[in-house]
């Protein structure tokens, strides 16, 4: 029986008892071992077969025999990927394929199942992909250096060839596999399973011998195909809306660096024009002083003063020249009143120099 609940609901609490939980949130039930029935189906009556559901203890030779079958099978499993995950049973066959990692051995990619790779095949981007020659490829096994990065994966391609490739970034693939492994462990150890031989059995019987299912594996790698597309589409969302928050960090930074250019250098005119003007008025005093001494009559006295007078309006004007010839080139677009940019500049500088005081105390 196969039922529909909230993935993240049950997820957070477990799985409820008897069932396991796909990664649809698809609920499916599960069948105790201690329960598992002696009776055998008329398919494998007197095969010399374990009854249906009841774990096999296997040989190497058996282990090397069930490896090669899930090899030779991963794209039929694919093709019945619904019947296989509509069936605790199927979806908790064990799979002989032994992952691991260089340095944490095997941790996390004990016992997988048949439902677990049909699961990462589908929600793993990479996992099954179309080659430059059209050539369709499932990743069954990882080997790698969580270190280094560097691995030697194995694929196995529609026409049953194999071969070893390199993936990039092997995190996300081994993190992948882990997760979902790690998520059914405890229904691996409690509940009934099938062999990959009575999984094929099954299959074989349900189809009667007259499957095509060339073009079931085309519409699951079509929809693996869109799966990875959207997920791509998902990433480069994401990644331009970084680029945008990274390109309006960096206008802010850039304007932020013209305003504080542009007042420090207001400022510092500003200090050489209050200085020199100082330096004018006290010869306007001087020159008072003079003439009330007698040194200069009234009308040397106001030439004098009234040249003083002209050089320092022309000092205040240089002034006001700069502050309204530079505002306008650092907001060419938008001017901003100078007593604002006074008062942002001023709170950056002191933003700033709390930092340097952070820095270097």
């Amino acid at each position: 029986m196969e039922i529909s609940v909230d993935k993240n609901e049950n997820m957070l609490n477990g799985f409820p008892e008897g069932k396991i939980i796909l990664l649809d949130g698809r609920v499916v039930d599960c069948y105790p071992r201690a329960d598992v029935a002696l009776n055998r189906s008329a398919l494998h009556e007197d095969n010399g077969q374990q009854p249906l559901g009841m774990k096999p203890t296997r040989t190497d030779k058996e282990r090397a025999a069930d490896k090669e079958r899930f090899i030779k099978n991963a794209f039929f499993f694919l093709a019945h990927k619904e019947r296989i995950l509509t069936d605790s049973r199927m979806f908790l066959c064990p799979v002989p394929i032994q992952s691991g990692m260089s340095i944490s051995g095997t941790s996390g990619f004990e016992d997988p199942t048949l439902g677990i790779y049909l699961q990462w095949w589908e929600t793993c981007a990479g996992a099954r992909f179309s080659d430059k020659k059209g050539r369709r490829g499932l990743l069954y096994k990882l080997s790698g250096s969580s270190l280094s990065g560097h691995n030697i994966c194995g694929v196995v391609h529609d026409d049953g060839s194999t071969k070893n490739v390199e993936l990039r970034p092997f995190k996300d693939y081994r993190d992948s596999f882990v997760h979902i492994n790690n998520t059914y462990k405890s229904a691996k150890q409690k509940y009934q399973a099938y062999s990959l031989r009575q999984v094929l059995d099954i299959l074989d019987h349900e189809d009667e011998g007259d499957h095509d299912y060339a073009h079931t594996i085309n519409e699951q790698m079509q929809l693996c195909e869109i799966t990875a597309l959207n997920e791509l589409l998902h990433d480069l969302m994401i990644r331009n809306e970084k680029q945008k928050h990274s390109i309006k960090e960096l206008e802010k930074a850039l304007y932020d660096e013209r305003v504080l250019h542009f007042y420090d250098k207001y400022k510092d005119l500003e200090k050489r024009i209050i200085s020199e003007v100082e330096h004018l008025l006290q010869q306007k005093r001087d020159l008072k002083m003079a003439l009330r001494r007698g040194d200069y009559n009234s009308q040397d006295y106001e030439r004098k003063v009234n040249a003083i007078n002209q050089l320092i309006r022309e000092l205040e004007q240089e002034l006001t020249d700069y502050k309204d010839r530079e505002i306008l080139k650092v907001f060419p677009d938008n001017v901003q009143p100078f007593w604002l940019i006074e008062g942002y500049a001023q709170q950056l500088r002191n933003r700033n120099d709390a930092v340097d005081q952070r820095v270097n105390p």
